[in-house]
């Protein structure tokens, strides 16, 4: 094999590798009782976690440095809408309430996931009922395209 075939070949692997590594806008729940669900590869799914009353949750949203987002909050999520425009699905089922958006400013130094995150930090009332359920959605940039995540609900 000549050089030229070898370099080549090895740059045909290093791309293959770097594209495997773009993940698509991410979701995550992380709650203060050890709680944890998060995914950077959209898809019409909806992640159950265990939700603690009384527990610190953080819910954080993925993808492109200094893309705007948006995460939304509905009692439950079990469709799969395809919205033109816009990838992967809407999950959430209505009515559909604007949780926060801003523009995602936090730096990741993980070469698997999206390059930047925002937080958003809540506490689950003690009060609330067993079955009680909240489900998460977001929508961002990754790759530069625009995406709506996967869902995470959490259920007491």
């Amino acid at each position: 094999m000549t050089h030229l075939t070898k370099a080549l070949s090895s740059l045909c692997l290093l791309t293959a590798a770097a594209t495997a590594q773009a993940a698509g806008p991410g979701l995550g729940w992380a709650g203060s009782s050890g709680t944890f669900a998060r995914s950077f590869f959209p898809s019409c799914t909806n992640m159950p976690v265990q939700a603690v009353p009384g527990e610190t949750v953080t819910v954080s949203v993925w993808g492109d440095f200094h893309a705007p987002f948006a995460l939304f909050a509905a009692s439950s999520g079990s469709q799969c809408l395809p919205i033109p425009g816009v990838g992967n699905a809407l999950i959430l089922d209505m009515p559909i309430f604007t949780v926060t958006f801003g523009t995602l400013n936090l730096v990741t130094p993980c070469l698997s996931c999206p390059p930047a995150f925002e937080n958003v930090q809540f506490t689950v009332p003690p009060q609330v009922p067993p079955g009680a359920s909240i489900s998460f959605q977001g929508a961002t940039f990754a790759v530069n395209n625009l995406s709506f995540t996967v869902a995470i609900t959490g259920t007491v």
